[in-house]
């Protein structure tokens, strides 16, 4: 993703650009401006949604706004503020979780599935470069986990390290979803499945082999584009996470 940077004197941290207060433009000389942050970021969402992230640049949200891509510094310091934001406003709010009946694991498992719900509608958002979860909306989606486990027998460092856990499991599972994806889209490539046969030996991968003749790489008959999804992966590896978090609060409890 190429940088470009905003003009000389330009410059908040892209904390307080996610922090400000209220949508106006930052202060600046001249006649009040027509946009808001907001229709600036929604606009780069749009490119990205259309796109990819690679397609954002300022002077294309410019055009598509319909303004100078000099007038654009004026709402947003930089590009890489400007990925910050979108990243932030994609993410939306969190699901309400206190309304979702049952207990912390089913509330957990609505709270990660809601989260791959994000990734499928704005793919871009797995290969944006962010920093830190900082932004308010990502925050809220941080408060909203654990709150849900707060009380389940975790200690606030381990309360720390599930809610990380989940969250790259679930952005790493669905990033190799939209890649299986737009693989199978090119006409050139065989599927996964032919390009194991092809190469898996079993004095060199007996394993892989093994499942290979078990037809555990097979494409069902009836998939249609869902074939590449890893989100059964994801249910199944959650699935087995959270038993392993009921076993180990037990332990403690019982220790």
């Amino acid at each position: 993703m190429g940088s470009e940077k905003a003009p000389p004197g330009g410059g908040s941290s892209t904390f307080e650009f996610l922090w400000r207060e209220g949508d106006r433009p930052r202060s600046s000389p001249g006649p009040r401006p027509g946009l808001s942050v907001t229709q600036v970021v929604v606009a780069a969402i749009a490119i990205a949604d259309a796109d990819g992230i690679d397609a954002v640049s300022m002077q294309q949200v410019a055009k598509r706004l319909e303004v100078t891509p000099m007038s654009l510094y004026r709402y947003v310091p930089s590009k890489k503020h400007l990925v910050e934001a979108m990243f932030d406003e994609a993410s939306g709010a969190p699901p309400g979780l206190d309304v979702v009946p049952g207990g912390w694991q089913v509330r957990v498992e609505a709270w990660v599935t809601a989260l791959w719900g994000r990734y499928q509608a704005h793919p871009w958002m797995l290969r944006a470069q962010v920093s830190q979860p900082i932004g308010p909306n990502q925050l809220a989606w941080f408060e909203a986990l654990l709150t849900v486990i707060k009380d389940i027998g975790l200690t606030y460092e381990e309360m720390v390290s599930l809610a990380l856990f989940l969250t790259g499991a679930t952005q790493g599972l669905a990033r190799i979803s939209t890649d299986l994806a737009r693989a199978a889209g090119e006409d050139d490539l065989i599927s996964y499945g032919e390009a194991l046969a092809a190469v898996v030996r079993p004095d060199r991968f007996p394993t892989l082999r093994a499942l290979l003749s078990a037809g555990t790489f097979d494409l069902p008959a009836s998939a249609v584009g869902g074939a590449t999804s890893t989100e059964p992966d994801l249910s199944f590896g959650l699935g087995q996470l959270i038993k392993g978090i009921e076993a180990h609060v037990a332990a403690r409890t019982r220790s």
